[in-house]
């Protein structure tokens, strides 16, 4: 299993939550990417976490610009993966900042069919997402969560299809399957049932991974995107610590 960790962006310049200068959100950034890198990550996801109240799907040309300013300003090593998640779901964003930025991949939260969340009814766009992928310079992988957190899907509907959907209809390169929340525990059912349909590197625990949890974990998934437990007394707020990196990274090794 490779571990992914996530760089949670305080609010940038152009969200509700802004409170600092970008200098100040690049630097508390790369100390993570630095604790990150030293622990022994295969690869890092940087999300503007800290924007929350979240648009949709159509970030501000402002937050925008200091999304792209900020990733363009972190120093992060060439062999780590490096992807970006533009909250709640721009796509269209992710990508731009990606090939912008030189990153190897996107996060989508929601890349087709529907889900009912925080932010009201968010529908895919997986053939914008298609379209405007086929204009980049470079190729950008595409991973998409099943059934993101913090959000429902309509009743009825089976995690089984919607991962079918995802992979033979919408584009998508790599499966996350998460819990209900950040930091909650990906049900590994749900795990067990996605490996059958998912090929062998492309399916992605996207939260509640831990060091008691991942050697159970690491038998039938790819990655593990791991934040919270990363941090400093396991607190989504603090910086990340070294050891908790290291003790993660090391249980796998």
């Amino acid at each position: 299993m490779k571990i992914f960790g996530v760089i949670h962006l305080k609010g940038l310049p152009g969200s509700t939550s802004n409170s600092l200068s970008l200098d100040e959100i690049i630097k508390l950034a790369q100390n993570d990417i630095d604790v990150l890198t030293e622990g022994g990550v295969h690869g890092v996801i940087i999300e503007n976490f800290g924007d929350a109240p979240f648009v949709k799907d159509n970030l501000s040309k402002r937050s925008l610009v200091s999304f792209t300013n900020v990733v363009s300003n972190l120093n992060i090593d060439s062999h780590l993966s490096t992807g970006i998640n533009v909250l709640r779901n721009d796509g269209i964003s992710a990508l731009a900042i990606a090939e912008a930025c030189d990153a190897d991949f996107v996060r989508i939260n929601v890349l087709n069919n529907i889900m009912y969340t925080d932010q009201g009814i968010i529908e895919g766009k997986a053939y914008d997402i298609a379209q405007f992928r086929s204009t980049l310079s470079k190729d950008i992988q595409v991973y998409a969560d099943v059934f993101v957190k913090h959000a429902t899907p309509p009743y009825g509907a089976k995690i089984e299809n919607h991962t079918k959907e995802l992979l033979e209809r919408a584009g998508a390169d790599v499966i996350i399957v998460s819990g209900d929340g950040t930091g909650e525990e990906t049900d590994i059912e749900d795990l067990k049932k996605i490996r059958e349909i998912v090929p062998e590197g492309k399916l992605a625990i996207g939260s509640g991974l831990n060091i008691n949890n991942i050697d159970e974990y690491a038998k039938v998934s790819d990655i593990g995107i791991v934040g919270t437990d990363l941090k400093t007394d396991g607190v989504l707020d603090n910086p990340v610590d070294l050891k908790r990196v290291t003790d993660l990274v090391n249980k796998i090794s």
